[in-house]
Formats: C-alpha cells, structure tokens, sequence
C-alpha cells in the first residue's frame, strides 16, 4: 500500500465570546461551539482537498509505470510485497488557507 504523511502546523482554533453585564441582552452570535465546528470543518474540508490532488498525482504515477511493463522504479507501486512508501507533507501556510 501506498502511505501518505499529511503535516499541519499547529494552528489554535479561535471563537468570539461576548461576556453580557448584568442586566443586558445576550448578543445573537453563535454559540462557541457551532463556530469552532465551522472551522474544525473548514480545515477538514481543505485537508480532503490536498488528498484529492495527491491521490491524482499517485495515480498518474502508478498510470506512467504500468504503461512501462515492468520498466522502472514505480512499477507496480501499491500492489507488491514491499512496495516502497510514497511520503508527501503538506504545510499550510497563510497564503494557501480557505477563507
């Protein structure tokens, strides 16, 4: 099997709270939890995206090296004994972050 290493940097998750003082109304922001939900799935969506592209780039590997029959490093890659891991890091900087 193929393995794939997917590393984030360590990012906190942040939510607004508003305190109310005494004898105001509360504001109509969301809970803390519906926000730290959204971003939670916000991350989990672009994390499904970097694996897609991944994903493609294995198959177009395991397309070039079976159209070689044998010929190359890559050959049957994913279906021998002992194949060799393919190790790919993703590091999500602040230019490549949704939203």
């Amino acid at each position: 099997p193929i393995t794939i290493i997917i590393g984030l940097k360590n990012e906190p998750i942040y939510a607004q709270v508003n305190k109310k003082k005494t004898g105001q109304v509360a504001s109509p922001e969301e809970p803390i939890y519906a926000q730290v939900a959204k971003k939670v799935s916000a991350k989990i969506d672009q994390l499904n995206e970097a694996t897609s592209a991944i994903n493609r780039k294995i198959d177009r590997i395991n397309k070039i090296a079976s159209a070689g029959k044998g010929v190359g490093g890559f050959s049957g890659a994913g279906r021998s004994a002992s194949p060799e891991p393919i190790y790919a890091t993703i590091d999500f900087d602040e230019a490549n972050q949704a939203g």
